[in-house]
């Protein structure tokens, strides 16, 4: 079970990353992004581990975490808290505020 734990997180860290990313740096949301936003926000999105066992595996409420990134997706300030948590940050440049 554990490294199904650490895959869960691996792959729902990638998702909010691509995610969230473009959103921050006001770029051009390409292929990852679309990726990352029907992974989450599509059930039916072919996946082999999906949005809500990945949510499962780390004990979360996945319409939670979904209500909560899709403001992100609306929201500069909100999605750059988000990555800034993100362990994964060492991998996202974010330029910083003025």
């Amino acid at each position: 079970m554990k490294r199904y734990k650490k895959l869960a997180e691996a792959v729902l860290e990638r998702a909010i990353v691509d995610l969230l990313k473009p959103i921050v740096e006001e770029k051009r949301k390409g292929i990852d992004w679309v990726t990352a936003y029907k992974w989450i926000f599509d059930p039916n999105w072919p996946s082999i581990l999906k949005f809500d066992l990945c949510c499962d595996a780390l004990g979360l409420n996945s319409d939670e975490v979904r209500r909560v990134l899709r403001k992100a997706c609306y929201d500069r300030k909100l999605a750059r808290e988000i990555l800034l948590r993100s362990k994964k940050m060492e991998e996202v440049k974010l330029e910083e505020e003025d």
